[in-house]
């Protein structure tokens, strides 16, 4: 989608580039564009990504999280702007201590653009430059089908993460300070726009809360993440974990991480999960509590995702075309700040949205300001 939207959007020249080539030629293809070309690419050979980076302007990172440090190490050393779709909290701290290397390199990294993070990251900042002071940063997310159908749906991001988010202890900043939690503790209601209505979230790890204190300021101590499964998906999600497809310990040649990961790629290459016969959603809700003009305030951006019939995409096109824009923004010169930086430290929020509503990726914003008459 990734490739499709910088095509549409931008006439873009594009190298699409994966392990499997047969299915990135299909990508290509299906652009239609004379302009872009596909090459067959191990993201974990160096000298491989240094000769596919060579002459390139921007480099879009769409792999695992896993690839994010030699990816953009690679980029930095090819001296092309770089992006991709987060470290999973610990890489995005890694990778941000490059930043150095990229201000040198005259090139800039934007770490985690995609929906989450990404979209979420800008929705604190846009809300920070409208508050005097900043508290409390909640970010939450779910997705679902209009019909609320039994089956379970299938994840609109990588399953591997997925299996990740149910092990790992998430990273959440509570009174200035972070701090790791249990895997889906925290449990909150959290009101969505119908037809997702009230949702349960739990913490989950995630990368905006490695970066979002720290670069909206404003004395922001407290931010977290809460993501709120569909009642099927959990649960499938659940018994996946126990059976131990989070593990990478090889069983007979191969991880059941991997493993999984196979069956669900194959799953989706072969249409068994169909854009075009169901109405699907991504649903995103940030709350920014804070104060403006001395009293208690609150802002909430909704963002909101549902697949296109006509075209048959997707609502994970809320994580495939963030990237897209940023890079035409990158080659365009609209981000001017160096180094290695998340998207609300060099992204203008506002004009981003706009963007996002070309493609009907929703950004919508509501105050809640309490006032004195005495």
């Amino acid at each position: 989608m990734t490739v499709r939207d910088l095509v549409d959007f931008y006439d873009a020249e594009v190298i699409a580039a994966d392990l499997n080539l047969e299915r990135v030629k299909d990508v290509v293809k299906s652009t239609k564009s004379k302009k872009s070309d596909a090459i067959k690419l191990d993201a974990s050979d160096p000298q491989a990504l240094k000769k596919a980076m060579k002459g390139v302007d921007v480099v879009l990172n769409c792999a695992w999280y896993e690839l994010n440090m030699k990816i953009m190490s690679a980029a930095i050393d090819a001296g092309a702007h770089y992006a991709d779709l987060g470290g999973f909290y610990f890489g995005t701290l890694k990778q941000l201590k490059l930043d150095k290397q990229a201000k040198d390199a005259g090139v800039t990294c934007v770490l985690g653009i995609g929906s989450s993070p990404g979209i979420t990251n800008l929705c604190g900042m846009a809300a920070s430059k409208k508050l005097d002071k900043v508290d409390t940063i909640n970010i939450y997310c779910t997705w679902g089908t209009k019909d609320n159908l039994d089956d379970a749906m299938f994840p609109a991001y990588s399953v591997r993460t997925v299996m990740d988010e149910l092990t790992q202890e998430p990273m959440i900043v509570e009174n200035g300070k972070h701090k790791p939690v249990p895997p889906m503790s925290g449990e909150v209601e959290v009101v969505f726009p119908e037809p997702a209505g009230k949702v349960v979230a739990g913490y989950i790890k995630h990368s905006e809360t490695a970066t979002m204190a720290e670069y909206i300021g404003k004395g922001t101590k407290n931010v977290s993440f809460r993501i709120g499964f569909p009642p099927n998906d959990i649960r499938t999600f659940k018994t996946l974990v126990q059976l131990g497809f989070g593990s990478t310990e090889k069983v007979d040649g191969i991880s059941p991480k991997d493993y999984i990961t196979t069956m669900y790629l194959n799953a989706v290459n072969s249409g068994r999960h169909s854009t075009e016969v169901i109405d699907e959603y991504d649903y995103f809700r940030v709350d920014t509590i804070g104060k403006k003009n001395g009293m208690p305030a609150m802002i909430t951006h909704f963002v909101n995702t549902w697949n296109d019939r006509k075209t048959g995409i997707s609502s994970g096109r809320d994580t495939a075309t963030p990237p897209s824009i940023t890079a035409a923004w990158l080659a365009g010169g609209k981000i001017k700040k160096r180094g290695v930086l998340p998207p609300e430290g060099c992204i203008d929020p506002e004009p981003f949205f706009y963007d996002l509503g070309k493609r009907k990726i929703l950004v919508e914003e509501e105050h809640l300001v309490s006032s004195k008459f005495y």
